[in-house]
């Protein structure tokens, strides 16, 4: 198994890095203040890592799963888009659009 270090740094370290860099910020913006590098900030690297890993799996499950759909029959490409209509107009419905 060959592993591309390019796409694994582009789309999964760099990420992680500017949402760590991005709390840092706002860590000074709120207090003013620097703070000392230590153990946490490891920490919440790695769980930023652990939730772009994430992401990007779900991501791709559902491109994955959209695909698979219109690739199947008018029918089931109908379906799909019908229940995706109804879904938005449920959360418009409730405000959350």
């Amino acid at each position: 198994m060959k592993i591309n270090l390019k796409k694994l740094f582009i789309k999964y370290l760099i990420p992680a890095f500017i949402l760590e860099i991005l709390m840092l910020l706002s860590y000074y913006l709120k207090y003013n203040e620097y703070t000392k590098f230590n153990y946490g900030h490891v920490g919440l690297y790695f769980f930023f890592l652990l939730g772009v890993f994430v992401f990007r799996a779900l991501l791709e499950y559902f491109q994955n799963v959209t695909g698979m759909l219109m690739k199947e029959s008018w029918v089931s490409r109908i379906i799909f888009i019908l229940v995706a209509l109804v879904l938005f107009y449920l959360y418009r419905i409730n405000g959350r659009i």
